[in-house]
């Protein structure tokens, strides 16, 4: 399921629930939180990749 926007975040009974407008995704939180490491370390690293294609586009456009 892709989530473009979370609409809503909320937890009980152990688990994560997170909506969009395609559906509801839950998680158990005890195995996401060991799994929380990566998952941040990939949204950053992609974070930067993305600011790094931002800025060369800001570049290229000065050049015009």
């Amino acid at each position: 399921m892709y989530f473009y926007d979370i609409q809503t975040i909320w937890a009980s009974d152990g688990e994560l629930h997170m909506e969009g407008i395609n559906g509801t995704v839950t998680f158990n939180m005890h195995t996401m939180v060991d799994d929380l490491p990566i998952i941040i370390d990939y949204c950053l690293k992609n974070i930067d990749q993305r600011k790094g294609h931002i800025f060369e586009a800001i570049d290229k456009l000065k050049n015009k």
